[in-house]
């Protein structure tokens, strides 16, 4: 049976009796009472759940529906048509398109005997085509008067004293004329949506499709995992055994050296003893020619035992488990294996030899899509090969990838005047043995700038927000103390606006700059002190990072989280394993990372930078990280 339309607001069934349905912008039905009934004069169709508001849209009632309940009200519940020549309650059988009435079958009987009448068109209604049963729309202004004409200026519909009247010098024309040119159009429009309905069908088609895949290959990813991570268990007991058995036949050889030493030991302290005790006899009871008949067997038996004097203890060294590699171990687990789909830059340096992913299913899935699809973010800066990332937990389920780029000292920009960048890409305070005079090196600034600078992310937008990937890198600065002094910066780690990197002696002083700069202390004095310098202001003061005394030598560590996605910056102390400050910052440029060393006759600094792949991300390190992104 085919179903009577609904209303889109109430659900009720529209009957031929009523209400009328009347026609919402969205083509969609709408009963007289939620009509006349609607709160603040708003209905929200619960079909497509667009709002519309009914002082600023004035509806018509729904003809084509009111076809539509007429012809299913006529196929399927025909005793409710009632004959309307008569009004006499009786069911309607069939139509007369002249008279516009239904009629009964006493009607039509009468009908067909009248001369004036017998010659009409009747159609039987169960035998009539959808909309085939219809009365001619009369002008409301000049009634009875139908509506033959269609006003091309106006788009409306008008009838023949309209046309002689206000619509005179308009476009006119023939309503079926005019008629058949828009059921073209409308039938134009239903190819079109078919189309597109069709497409959407087989988009949707095919996303369950690529569901299914992804369900698939995530399936046998879990149980490549499972397989991977099991082997790694099974590698890492069967070493376990290993080591065990080999402390325990090492431990077996060494209980049985000193049992045989022991024995060998106990045996010549015995003949001691017999030596002994025969000599305190020769003591007691030999005379003079005895002493001197024996004295010579006595010192050959005594060069004897003590030829082979045993040590005070036996000196074995204790075992030891040598842990040497584990927090690089730790870390390379860590960070061992991920997860990436096509196109993933983020992952692109952590792939392994034997890598299973999810390409294919999101490259079928990306191929499917609308080319007016908006692209994707526009991704960092690309840095060497070395990178390397890690995955960062944030909280329950969720994780954060974190980039650590290879940086690379740029030699030919350092300030050769004060310092230089060996072929191992250690930054020195001290002149090169040849010089290079670089046009395009840095002449003011005392140390080097990174080879590749980190640019501003796009304007984040609502529809494209700005990339949120962090970056990390730390530096190892070997410090000596020459003679000191007062007030003096022995080295610096930070960021710069491009434009002001060499704009003075160090950046700590310049208005765009982020450093942790190390210098001895006014405050402290006779220590050497450490400070984040944030836009040419010092900040707190951490003391004692090292002595300030001549020919002391030290190592220092420190690391640099950079997110500029979100604008935070932060420095940590690696060897107080501390986040020495994090800063939210408006960047307005680009930044280059630099690095500063002290005047040469007052220290030695030997700074390397530890960046990409050669950082030790140890568990330690990452909780700093994360410390320094919340």
């Amino acid at each position: 049976m085919d179903a009577f339309p609904k209303c889109s607001v109430c659900h009720q069934q529209f009957t031929l009796k009523g209400p009328d349905p009347y026609l919402l912008p969205c083509l969609h039905a709408v009963c007289e009472i939620c009509v006349t009934s609607a709160a603040g004069g708003v209905i929200q169709c619960s079909t497509c759940q667009r709002q519309v508001n009914l002082t600023d849209t004035s509806l018509q009632k729904d003809a084509v529906r009111q076809k539509e309940i007429f012809h299913l009200t006529a196929k399927h519940r025909p005793t409710e048509l009632l004959c309307t020549h008569e009004d006499d309650g009786n069911q309607a059988v069939c139509w007369c398109q002249e008279c516009e009435e239904l009629l009964c079958e006493y009607c039509q009987n009468m009908h067909n005997s009248f001369k004036a009448t017998r010659r009409h068109v009747v159609e039987t209604i169960v035998d009539a085509a959808p909309g085939s049963i219809h009365t001619k729309p009369i002008c409301k202004l000049h009634i009875p008067y139908p509506l033959e004409y269609f006003d091309k200026n106006c788009n409306i519909l008008i009838c023949a004293t309209c046309r002689l009247g206000d619509h005179a010098e308009h476009d006119v024309g023939d309503v079926g004329e005019a008629a058949d040119a828009a059921k073209g159009r409308i039938e134009q429009h239903e190819k079109n949506v078919t189309a597109h309905h069709t497409a959407h069908k087989a988009y949707v088609k095919n996303i369950s499709k690529v569901q299914n895949d992804i369900e698939k290959t995530s399936s046998a990813l879990k149980e490549d995992i499972h397989q991977t991570f099991h082997s790694l268990r099974t590698q890492l007991d069967q070493r376990e055994e290993e080591l065990i058995s080999e402390l325990e036949n090492q431990t077996r050889q060494e209980l049985s050296d000193l049992h045989t030493e022991q024995v060998t030991s106990e045996g010549e302290g015995e003949r001691c003893k017999w030596t002994s005790d025969y000599i305190k006899t020769v003591l007691r009871y030999a005379s003079n020619s005895d002493f001197l008949t024996l004295e010579g067997s006595i010192q050959d038996r005594t060069k004897t035992h003590l030829g082979s004097l045993p040590p005070e203890r036996h000196r074995t060294p204790a075992a030891k488990f040598n842990t040497r590699g584990l927090d690089k171990l730790k870390s390379d687990i860590s960070a061992f294996g991920s997860i990436y789909g096509h196109g993933s830059a983020s992952d692109k340096h952590t792939h392994t030899d034997k890598d299973t992913h999810l390409t294919d299913t999101k490259n079928a899935h990306k191929q499917s899509k609308s080319p007016e699809a908006v692209n994707e973010s526009t991704p960092l800066t690309e840095f060497d090969a070395g990178s390397k990332t890690y995955s960062l937990v944030t909280g329950p389920g969720t994780t954060l990838t974190l980039l650590c780029p290879q940086l690379q000292l740029d030699a030919a920009r350092a300030n050769t005047d004060m310092c230089h960048v060996t072929t191992d890409g250690e930054l020195v305070n001290s002149p090169p043995a040849k010089q290079h005079r670089d046009s395009s090196r840095l002449r003011k600034y005392r140390g080097a700038r990174a080879s590749t600078c980190i640019p501003l992310p796009p304007s984040p937008s609502t529809v494209i927000p700005a990339p949120h990937t962090p970056q990390y890198w730390e530096t190892h600065s070997r410090v000596g103390v020459v003679s000191g002094g007062l007030g003096w910066v022995v080295l610096e780690v930070g960021v710069v606006g491009e434009s002001q990197v060499d704009s003075g002696w160090y950046v700590y002083l310049q208005q765009s700059s982020w450093c942790v700069c190390v210098g001895s202390c006014d405050t402290h004095l006779g220590s050497l002190c450490t400070r984040v310098c944030q836009q040419g202001k010092k900040g707190k003061c951490y003391s004692n990072t090292m002595s300030n005394t001549r020919g002391t030598l030290d190592t220092l560590h420190y690391g640099v989280v950079l997110d500029v996605g979100r604008g935070r910056l932060a420095f940590i102390d690696l060897d107080r394993e501390v986040v020495l400050a994090k800063v939210d910052v408006e960047l307005r440029e680009s930044l280059l990372p630099v690095f500063g060393a002290g005047w040469p006759g007052l220290y030695t600094v030997n700074m390397k930078v530890i960046s990409g792949a050669d950082i030790t991300m140890t568990d330690t390190k990452k909780a700093l990280i994360r410390d320094a992104l919340n």
